[in-house]
């Protein structure tokens, strides 16, 4: 059995909403519905311009009367300051808890609104790692707290560990011997493997939900209330609108410098089709990426930055697209 890979989640954003108003006011800012947020679940969400674009793709639970948003670790202030915006007189209060070290703590406490924490990332079957720990691994797609650590499947292939650092330190310890080293590259690659794209500084306001296909990984609710941006996301979604999709990519691995906003191009020189969303780490092989395409120009040759730079390969998702 291959180990699975440990990461250090510092790079990552984390924000927290509390208050009497928390839900409610995020019920009406997230494409999620989160008056239905189960306890124990996590579920992806969309955070749209009054346009239906994506300003940001969250992973949302609730724990310990908060609500809590992962999101690309460059998007905490953005994301702070513009939710702040729209409070208004609802008793609600957002911060970024900040994922860095807390010495000192108390081991036992878990995610607190008031406490910065750390976190960890295993990709790959972590069930054996885990129980090797001293945790239980919970079904996808839900979160469980065992000894002020909460253990969230976000995937089969992805775990996301959070809690103060003091408790974090000793949980790296003992899942080392379990474990090999990884990198936040490792973390971006199962992800694209995954065909789960997030928005990052880089491409706010580009695409609608559905173009992320945020609405084939059950990350929109299509019968909740009003939310920003929702007439725009439901009239593509029933009147079937959605011209572009997301795509995932292969590039040669002698192409070594793929960002993610990069054009893509197909047969015609003047004017690109599509552009990267999301980059994994490099491989033997290359890179590979996913990428927002038009679905006419998914269907045929396909090259990065220009009609003449490096070939891209079609690869298959875990996932069916609708047909067009």
């Amino acid at each position: 059995m291959t180990t699975p890979r440990l990461i250090n989640l510092s790079h990552r954003s984390l924000l927290c909403v509390t208050g009497a108003d928390a839900g409610a006011f995020l019920q009406g800012q997230l494409t999620q519905d989160i008056t239905a947020l189960e306890a124990s679940v996590a579920l992806l969400a969309g955070y749209c311009s009054p346009k239906g674009r994506l300003l940001a793709t969250l992973l949302v639970w609730h724990e310990r009367d908060a609500y809590w948003l992962d999101a690309a670790g460059d998007l905490a202030e953005f994301l702070v300051k513009r939710l702040s915006q729209y409070v208004l007189r609802s008793k609600a209060s957002i911060s970024s808890v900040g994922v860095r070290p807390l010495v000192g703590s108390d081991p036992t406490r878990g995610l607190t609104p008031t406490a910065p924490i750390s976190a960890l990332g295993l990709v790959g079957d972590a069930t054996a790692a885990l129980s090797a720990a001293g945790l239980t691994r919970p079904a996808v797609p839900q979160h469980c707290t065992s000894g002020g650590i909460t253990v969230i499947s976000l995937s089969v292939g992805r775990t996301m560990l959070l809690g103060p650092s003091i408790t974090l330190d000793a949980l790296q310890e003992r899942l080392a011997p379990h474990c090999t080293p990884g990198t936040a590259h490792d973390w971006a690659s199962a992800a694209v493997r995954e065909g789960v794209a997030e928005i990052t500084l880089v491409t706010q306001d580009e695409w609608i939900p559905q173009m992320l296909n945020w609405d084939l990984l059950g990350g929109i609710n299509f019968k909740k209330g009003c939310y920003t941006g929702q007439e725009i996301v439901a009239r593509s979604h029933y009147l079937g609108q959605v011209k572009r999709r997301l795509y995932r990519l292969s590039v040669a691995s002698n192409w070594d410098n793929v960002q993610v906003g990069d054009a893509v191009y197909g047969a015609d020189a003047q004017s690109p089709v599509g552009k990267i969303a999301m980059v994994g780490g490099p491989s033997a092989e290359g890179y590979e990426v996913l990428a927002v395409l038009t679905r006419e120009a998914a269907q045929g040759p396909l090259h990065l930055a220009s009609s003449s730079g490096a070939a891209l390969q079609l690869l298959p998702l875990p996932y069916e697209l609708p047909a067009p």
